[in-house]
């Protein structure tokens, strides 16, 4: 177990976990690449937070974007390229697949069950001095400025990627066609059999 108690409640035969504390990296962007992997096979995210990483593909922000551009690699949403922290995901990602070869997991059977980022810590910064150099004195502050630290969690657990739950829906869909499409054409044979047969 980690320093906090982890948000998903699951059996720990059946998952891996892994968890990071006192980070020096911004919450809100780490908990938006988090996001972009909750669903997706250990493979399907570390390729995204690699692409993120070389910045050929951006993550798309749902959250905390006001001001940010556009991105044309993401069909026109919000995005951006959070370097510092898909690193950091991606260390935990690492850490979380190597929890699951200890316990003998599969890890081509593992997605992301749950990922996500807290705020921990908010340390005030305090300049006690002017451009002068002059010391204000005890307890006095010219200006002061918040350093804050983020904790993150990771979990894998058994499940199907992103990817092969839309192939699957598509072929799903393609049979459904095929289906409908073939009943359609032995109903028209029914029908004119009939009418020949009356004729």
């Amino acid at each position: 177990m980690g320093l906090y108690d982890y948000s998903l409640k699951a059996d720990e035969r059946e998952v891996a976990r892994a968890q990071a504390h006192d980070l020096d990296a911004s919450y809100k962007e780490l908990s938006q690449v988090f996001g972009a992997l909750r669903g997706h096979s250990v493979s399907e995210a570390r390729k995204v937070l690699e692409d993120c990483i070389a910045k050929k593909k951006p993550i798309e922000f749902k959250k905390f974007n006001k001001g940010m551009g556009h991105r044309p690699q993401l069909g026109g949403k919000k995005g951006r390229f959070p370097v510092k922290e898909a690193k950091i995901a991606l260390n935990l990602l690492k850490n979380a697949e190597a929890n699951a070869n200890y316990k003998g997991l599969s890890v081509e059977e593992l997605v992301v069950k749950q990922a996500a980022a807290y705020k921990q810590n908010v340390i005030r910064r305090y300049r006690h001095t002017w451009a002068s150099s002059a010391v204000l004195g005890y307890g006095k502050q010219a200006m002061w400025a918040n350093y804050v630290t983020c904790w993150a969690e990771l979990v894998l657990g058994k499940g199907k990627g992103k990817h092969a739950k839309k192939k699957e829906f598509k072929e799903k869909r393609a049979k459904h066609k095929k289906e409908h499409a073939e009943r359609k054409e032995h109903a028209q044979a029914e029908n004119a059999k009939q009418e020949g047969v009356k004729q």
